[in-house]
């Protein structure tokens, strides 16, 4: 799968990796789901959501969710 990402966010607000994980919560794929997809630990997808949410300064993952399809991180 190939995921189209607005470089400008990657750069400056958070990691290529973590607009991954994001781009997949978007798409309603659990954490395990997420960690099978992307070959990682569903504890690391479990630290990018928590890192997400705390870096932008949001509540919870729905905001983070929001934020990325207002702001069109995913080009």
């Amino acid at each position: 799968m190939t995921i189209e990402i607005n470089e400008e966010y990657v750069q400056n607000n958070i990691s290529t990796r973590e607009v991954e994980v994001l781009h997949l919560i978007s798409l309603g794929y659990s954490n395990r789901e997420i960690a099978d997809t992307l070959f990682i630990s569903r504890l690391t997808v479990e630290t990018h959501r928590r890192n997400m949410v705390k870096k932008m300064g949001f509540k919870n993952a729905y905001q983070l969710v929001v934020w990325a399809f207002k702001e069109r991180v995913f080009a």
